[in-house]
């Protein structure tokens, strides 16, 4: 018995984070790069150059984000 795995379960947990998607493999992942730089493999259905939202956990596409740019600013 897995408390921690009951808790995910009945709260259907999701890490939210956000990506530009970049291409597509012939497998049919789609690569996209995070705003840090990173570039991961997503599964689900977006064009190319579209934002999305993905679940962390699963890597799959949770919905289309707003084109929205990130700067950063020294305090």
């Amino acid at each position: 018995m897995n408390l921690l795995s009951q808790f995910e379960q009945i709260f259907d947990t999701q890490e939210k984070a956000f990506a530009t998607i970049i291409g597509q493999r012939s497998d049919g992942k789609l690569v996209a790069e995070t705003p840090s730089g990173a570039t991961i493999l997503l599964t689900g259905d977006m064009e190319t150059g579209k934002k999305c939202f993905y679940n962390r956990r699963n890597s799959t596409i949770l919905s289309e984000a707003p084109n929205v740019t990130f700067s950063e600013f020294g305090v």
